[in-house]
């Protein structure tokens, strides 16, 4: 299929905490991971209807056990129901009673049948109580300190999207099965206890030397957003919204960055509250870090769990803050929370609806320029996957695990559909219809048509076409785009072609759009709706045109390619009132680098334009140019720019200039001193390809600077790859020892894969330090073992990933061990094909 890149598609756009994926100098694409051939997945078919589970359990977070009771009342959906059937992974289920009455079960892998006495009637209700105890080893995860990491707090926290509840209590584990909780948790009495709803009661036993929580959700939810979290924090109390307390559970010492992570909680619950016309629906808004946590963060009903990876320092904000992150979570509480999505298949109707809000936020909280520069950065990495890996409708139900479904589809593609529906619509009419949803389908199961539905509800229109192209089919619109003006009928003609390929369940779009005119009398704006192969379109205009600008704010999720003039380029440049078409320009311009006139332009930008990602773009472009002058000028940018995003920018376009002693100079000092910590490490990077194996020294010597997260330590090895100095195998080899710091650990491991490619006699002491990583006690190093197996590309890793596949617990990790064998598969059928063509 077509996959030419868009001018915007480059990774130095993204936010750095992206850096991880990011080799932005390496022009091989990662290992291909095709879409699994699994078959649909049906929307869960329910016989009885759980109405109240009430769980009341001891948690031992040093012995990694829990043992209790789960209650759970429930009503019959059918007549003749005999059977109840629960999801229930590896509990020991001791015995089953409905009031004093004991029950027959049968106890598998991952269920739980319990036998009636009597047939239950549609409609008719009983109460089971369930004794039973369990070691888990997903669902709830258990976190302690140990010799090699001593700082390590004990705790225990769930995680039970996106089918993992079922690994901790008995439950229907699925989204379209809502009911209310209550969890009455004892844990040793230094422990404090978080879950949903609202706090009951505090109890201590000091005989026991024991503390009770006892916590009841009275709104239904699902049983993925079932929650507990056991630790020792502080508690900090923010202002309330109304009557709905605001509370953050910190480290004891990390008040001061749980604030500046936290701290813009109530202005965001009010905007959100006004914006999708529904209050915020729970009586609570609590939220806390731990540490070791799978995901980034999980927006368990009223009490969302952060990783503790999120809290920073103050030097951290001069790149990024993670406010966007608290927004996506908060956004859950109802997209996702109050309204859930009835199975996996329709998931981008809370992460999509969660992604979009952390651009409604930045709208408000920085204004609209921000919030589209955002989106540039969704775009970026949604592209990535879809280069890259697969390509898939949103609304899918293809998958071997949900975690699966849970990719830049569902998330960043999904925001750009939204922010195109909210341009379709109008905002007055997006905001009335998200009002709508959110109120008639309070506390529900959803789908996708509901949307839709309520669309045509409030505004009337019938966007069948908008739905069918965007969420039920595949891809984006591949534009190429050319205009010519004929003096002598005073007109501008301007083709549009789509040029994607439509093989792949993915169609023409019909896109509506504006063409912006610049002329000496200004700009005039034409809406217009290509939904063809080709179509032709004709303005009248007295004069030929300075520019012609396609979609000019970037509203439309494609690709774009419009050739242009240098001329016109460099007016578009100077003048185009859109930022994006000011960054475009500055990208296109790098055909046209070898010309003094466009190095100056694209200087005067670095050091001039009023956005940063124009200057970012320029930085890129003068890069990409090798002249001497565009060198001066990213010197000169790096100086002067006060914003580190475009630092980053120059010390990318630095990088560039391999074996340059002035660039080499610059970036050395950048890595050394810069006070941003990932600009040094986009510095560090930048050296590693300028000065390969002699940037050595100097990246070696980054390994004693303290950073957030450990990113300059992990940096390093990044760079080593990017350098393919082979005495990295070594250095890489040591620092994947347990007891190195976490991230670290992670980029040594992938550092090792890239080296051990490049170097053949350094294949085998790395590949055997990768399969022994597969067993590694952290989650984070298994998994990138395991993609490291893949990049690495030795066929005999085909049985240890087989095996990772059946021991391993963690869904993600099952699913990487199985994309790795395709990866695995793939290359050695081409090997095979590419040896049979040259006999």
């Amino acid at each position: 299929m077509a996959r030419h890149l868009d001018a915007l598609f480059h990774p130095v756009f993204l936010d750095p905490r992206f850096m991880a994926a990011l080799n932005p100098y390496d022009e091989t694409p990662p290992p291909v991971q095709k879409p699994t051939e699994a078959q649909s997945n049906e929307t869960r078919s329910r016989n009885f209807d759980i109405l109240h589970i009430r769980l009341a359990l001891n948690v031992d977070p040093s012995e990694r056990y829990i043992e209790g009771t789960a209650r759970i009342r429930l009503r019959a959906l059918r007549d003749q129901l005999d059977a109840l059937e629960f999801d229930a992974s590896a509990l020991s289920i001791r015995e089953v009673r409905e009031g004093k009455r004991r029950l027959d079960f049968e106890s598998f892998t991952d269920k739980l049948i319990v036998a009636l006495p009597g047939p239950l009637r549609r409609g008719q209700s009983l109460t089971l109580q369930i004794n039973y105890s369990a070691r888990p080893r997903r669902g709830l995860h258990f976190v302690k300190p140990d010799e090699s990491y001593t700082d390590k707090p004990l705790q225990v926290w769930s995680q039970g999207e996106a089918e993992d509840s079922r690994a901790w209590f008995p439950c229907t584990d699925s989204p379209n099965e809502r009911q209310t909780t209550e969890t009455i948790i004892t844990v040793p009495e230094r422990f404090t206890v978080l879950s949903n709803g609202t706090l009951i009661s505090e109890k201590r036993n000091t005989k026991h030397r024991e503390r009770t929580f006892h916590w009841r959700q009275d709104e239904p939810h699902p049983a993925y957003l079932v929650s507990i979290v056991v630790g020792e924090f502080t508690e900090i109390k923010a202002r309330a919204v109304g009557q709905v307390p605001i509370t953050y559970y910190t480290y004891p010492g990390t008040e001061r960055e749980a604030r500046r992570l936290m701290g813009r909680t109530p202005e965001m619950i009010r905007h959100f509250s006004k914006i999708f016309g529904y209050p915020y629906p729970f009586p609570k808004y609590a939220q806390v870090v731990v540490d070791d946590f799978i995901y980034g963060a999980m927006e368990n009903t009223s009490a969302t769990t952060h990783s503790d990876r999120f809290l920073h320092d103050e030097r951290t904000e001069l790149d990024f803050n993670c406010h966007d992150v608290v927004a996506h979570e908060l956004a859950h509480q109802w997209w996702g929370d109050l309204l859930t999505p009835k199975s996996w298949k329709h998931t981008w109707l809370k992460e999509s609806f969660a992604t979009y809000a952390e651009t409604l936020w930045l709208e408000h909280a920085e204004g609209l320029d921000e919030a589209r520069y955002l989106m540039i950065q969704e775009l970026n990495l949604y592209l990535g996957e879809d280069r890259d890996r697969y390509r898939r409708p949103i609304v899918d139900d293809r998958y071997e695990f949900p975690v699966e479904i849970f990719d830049r589809h569902a998330y960043q593609k999904g925001a750009l559909v939204l922010r195109m529906l909210r341009e379709v619509l109008g905002p007055d009419e997006f905001f009335l219809v998200l009002r709508r949803y959110a109120h008639k389908h309070e506390w529900q199961s959803v789908e996708t048509n509901d949307l839709k539905v309520a669309i045509e509800e409030v505004t009337g229109q019938n966007l069948d076409w908008f739905f069918d192209q965007w969420l039920y089919s595949a891809g984006y619109p591949e534009f190429e785009v050319g205009h010519a003006y004929d003096a002598a009928n005073k007109q501008l003609r301007v083709t549009i072609r789509q040029v994607q390929d439509t093989d792949d369940h993915t169609p023409l779009f019909r896109v509506p759009l504006e063409i912006e005119v610049m002329g000496k009398a200004g700009t005039k704006s034409f809406r217009v709706t290509p939904e063809k192969r080709e179509q032709e379109y004709y303005f009248a205009a007295a004069e030929r045109p300075l520019c012609v600008l396609f979609d000019a704010e970037d509203s439309v999720l494609k690709t774009l390619r419009h050739e242009k003039s240098r001329q016109e380029l460099l007016y578009q440049l100077r003048h185009a009132r859109s930022f994006t078409a000011r960054m475009r320009a500055a990208r296109d311009l790098s055909a046209f680098s070898v010309e003094d006139e466009v190095t100056q332009a694209l200087r005067r930008a670095l050091l001039q334009d009023e956005h940063g990602g124009v200057r970012m773009a320029a930085a890129i472009a003068l890069g990409e140019t090798g002249s001497k002058d565009a060198r001066e000028a990213l010197i000169l940018g790096l100086k002067k720019n006060t914003e580190a995003r475009v630092r980053r920018a120059a010390c990318w376009g630095l990088g560039r200039f391999r074996g340059d002693k002035e660039a080499i100079s610059a970036l050395t000092r950048v890595t050394e001193q810069d006070e941003s910590y990932f600009v040094s490490a986009f510095a560090m990077r930048a050296l590693a390809h300028a000065a390969g194996v002699e940037a050595y020294e100097t990246l070696t010597g980054m390994l004693g600077r303290d950073s957030y997260q450990d990113v300059l330590r992990a940096t390093v090895f990044d760079s080593l790859a990017i350098a393919k100095d082979r005495r990295g195998v070594s250095l890489s080899l040591d620092h994947t020892a347990y007891g190195v710091q976490p991230s670290v650990r992670v980029a040594a491991v992938m550092a090792l894969a890239a080296l051990g490619k490049e170097y053949s006699d350094e294949r085998e002491r790395v590949y055997h330090r990768l399969i022994e990583l597969l067993e590694d006690k952290a989650f984070r190093v298994r998994l990138g073992a395991v993609k490291a197996l893949a990049v690495l590309d030795d066929e005999r890793a085909a049985a240890a990933l087989r095996a990772v596949d059946e021991r391993e617990a963690i869904h993600t990790i099952r699913s990487a061990a199985r994309a790795a064998l395709r990866t695995l598969e793939e290359k050695a059928k081409k090997r095979k094909e590419n040896g049979k063509k040259e006999k």
